[in-house]
């Protein structure tokens, strides 16, 4: 998960960089840009954007029991099943949730990244245009 938000934020960083070129560049020197394209591309590096940042803030992995389920293990308030029992459900519950948070963000990863390279190529094509 925190490769998957670092390549996020990486990427978010990009389409900040790659934004703001094509904001200097539209400033500078507007005719040498097809406005299509240059639409297209703002369009897709926003989006990339948004998704990277939805990437980042989706994680939320568990990497434990909480601090009172602990202490009712020590209390030994368990007595149907045996407490081991109980922590093993438990542990797999939560693997499972990261399981499933792990596809999420990588699906989102995916979006993000191909987002950037149709914004990369929206911007050579109004450049090249």
């Amino acid at each position: 998960m925190a490769d998957i938000d670092d390549k996020a934020m990486r990427t978010v960083r990009l389409n900040t960089i790659l934004l703001g070129l094509l904001v200097t560049g539209l400033q500078f020197a507007p005719g040498m840009f097809h406005m299509g394209g240059l639409q297209a591309a703002f369009g897709f590096l926003i989006l990339s954007t948004l998704c990277g940042v939805i990437t980042y803030n989706e994680s939320n992995l568990y990497v434990g029991p909480r601090g009172e389920y602990i202490e009712d293990l020590a209390e030994d308030d368990f007595p149907d099943p045996p407490w081991e029992e109980d922590l093993l459900e438990t542990m797999a519950g939560m693997i499972a949730e990261n399981y499933d948070d792990i596809r999420r963000n990588s699906g989102l990863l995916t979006a993000t990244q191909a987002t950037l390279v149709l914004g990369i190529i929206g911007a050579v094509t109004a450049v090249a245009i």
